[in-house]
Formats: structure tokens, sequence, C-alpha cells
């Protein structure tokens, strides 16, 4: 049924209940500073590599008489991407091989960059005692195949400023950003819905990471609307808690250790859905260019809960997808 908030297209009755994954995130996120007495990882640990800039290099500013140094326009950035959290901004395209909309097919377009400006880090340490800030967004589209036509269903825009930070195993992410959410004409229309829903927002979020060893990454984190109260109207309702795990396998020496296998499973509780579960879990093969952005994953995407997408807030999603995503 449709809301008394604007900027929504469903709304249905959900149960107050908190998931396991709600407190999941809650105690990883307070449990992880233990993890600044660990030894760091391998320098050359998943998706970050140490970029060790020989002295004089352009954009390398020696400071501290040579005990540190700030980098500008690193090629990496010290927190590594969620693999599996569907809003992170990642390029990537999939296609539904079965959803529950099964009248017609759908698949999510997405198109997104993480640019680093500058980052301190320790001459000897590098990355595993840093600090970087950026730029991050992307767009975030379905689309509906409907026989010969192809329709937009919904597009997310995000844009906003990361602060990221590395000690050894630890590592943590300030994002604040601006979110605008647009539904397509055409898909409005055909479904007989009111095109008044489009709406912007700011979100801040913090997530926070530990690599318990180089094949094994855990996460935890929330997030609130900042700005937006308008359509969520009360506190509980601007807030998101979310947590999840990826695990690696040892690099495949055939492929001159450039690639790997990995899974991983996010878990998201949305206080606007009454802390419903939401769950992605991805099963796939990750290439990595050392000393840069740059991945490339082929995969299969298994979504349960309500939509990621924000002006579908209140509409389940169950769909199973294959697809690929990369960063650059």
């Amino acid at each position: 049924m449709h809301s008394q908030f604007p900027g929504t297209l469903f709304r249905s009755h959900p149960p107050s209940r908190f998931f396991v994954g709600l407190l999941f995130s809650l105690l990883l996120t307070l449990s992880l500073p233990v993890s600044l007495h660990a030894a760091p990882p391998p320098s050359a640990a998943v998706t970050l590599d140490q970029d060790n800039p020989a002295a004089g290099t352009v954009g390398v500013i020696s400071l501290q008489q040579g005990d540190s140094r700030l980098i500008l326009f690193p090629s990496q950035d010290v927190f590594t991407p969620l693999l599996a959290d569907p809003r992170e901004p990642l390029s990537t395209i999939e296609f539904f091989a079965a959803s529950n909309h099964p009248s017609y097919f759908q698949f999510n377009g997405n198109l997104a960059a993480n640019v680093g400006i500058a980052r301190w880090e320790s001459t000897t340490e590098g990355v595993d005692k840093a600090l970087q800030i950026g730029v991050m967004g992307g767009a975030f589209s379905r689309f509906g195949i409907f026989g010969a036509n192809t329709y937009l269903i919904d597009s997310d825009f995000i844009v906003g400023v990361p602060v990221t930070a590395r000690i050894g195993r630890f590592s943590q992410r300030l994002f604040f950003y601006h979110e605008s959410s647009h539904t397509g004409y055409n898909y409005t229309v055909m479904e007989n819905l009111n095109k008044t829903s489009d709406f912007g927002q700011e979100i801040l979020q913090e997530v926070s990471s530990w690599d318990v060893n180089p094949y094994i990454r855990l996460y935890g984190g929330v997030s609130y609307r900042v700005i937006g109260l308008y359509y969520y109207s009360t506190a509980q309702d601007s807030l998101i808690l979310q947590g999840g795990i990826e695990a690696f396998t040892p690099t495949f020496g055939f492929l001159d250790h450039l690639g790997r296998g990995y899974t991983s499973l996010y878990l998201e509780s949305r206080g606007i859905n009454g802390y419903t579960p939401i769950e992605d879990f991805q099963l796939g093969l990750l290439f990595h260019k050392p000393g840069s952005y740059f991945n490339i994953r082929p995969m299969i995407d298994m979504y349960n809960g309500y939509s990621y997408l924000g002006d579908l807030l209140f509409t389940k999603d169950q769909y199973v997808a294959l697809g690929v995503s990369f960063d650059f």
C-alpha cells in the first residue's frame, strides 16, 4: 500500500524485531579496536599492496625529516571495498537469473569510482599506517526488460567524501555523501505509480574492518541519515546497521598469482524497515592488478530482503543474479 511519507512507492508493516545481523554488526564494531595490537598482514593482502614510492617521485612529499610522506592522488585506498554491499561504489552489471518478479527480466547497471586525493603514511610502514581522503560516487540503476522494450525502474546517485585510515590489520572509513533517487517515467506510467517520489538526502556512514588473516575479513558499521528527516519521521527510521564477512582462497599460481576465489556475506538492518534482515551473498573470482584500484570479479549474487534502491525501500527483492563487478 502507499506510504504516508513522500518519496516512497510502497510501504509494508515490517516486524519490530531485530535481526541477528544487527547484533553481529554492533558487537563486531565494538570489538574491532583490539586488532590495533595485531601484527600487520602481508603487504599483498587481497586488494591492497604497498606502494613504496621512491624519494623524489612526482606527487610524493617527504614530511617530518623523512619519517612520513604525503602522496597526492594515490593509486589505492587503504580501506578496501565491501564486496557484497550492493551500495558500495563499484561498477557492476548483473542479470537476474531468478527473482520474485518472474514476469519480466531485470538487470542492475552501476557505474562508480573512488578517486584518492591525498594520503599521509608512515615511510617505514606504508599503507599499514596511513590516513587518506578522496572523492567517491556512483550511479546505481535497475532496468526491466518488458518484451522488446527496456525501461528504467530506478536510479540512485551518490557522491561524497570518504576519509579512510589503516593501522595494521585494522581499517576504518568515514563517508559523508549525498544521495538522490529517481524512478523511471515509463516504468511508473506502466505500473500506474505516482511519479512524485524522487528525493534527496545526506548520509554519514562509519565502517570498521578487521583483516583476521590474509584470507578472512570482518567488518561492521552504522549509517545515519543526517538530512532528509521529512522522509523519515523518527531518528530510529534514519539508522542503518551493517556487517559482513569476506573469505578468500590463496592466489592461483597458474594465473601468475593475479586471481583468487572469494565468498562474501553482507548483512544490513534498516530502521525504516523495522530492522528486518537484508542479506546479500556472493560467490566468485577476484582478479586484482597489484598497486592499483583495478579489480574485476565475475560472480553469482544472491539477494534477499527489502530493496536497496531509494525509491523502492519498501518493496521486497529476492533474486539470484549472474554478473561482473569491477573497480578502477
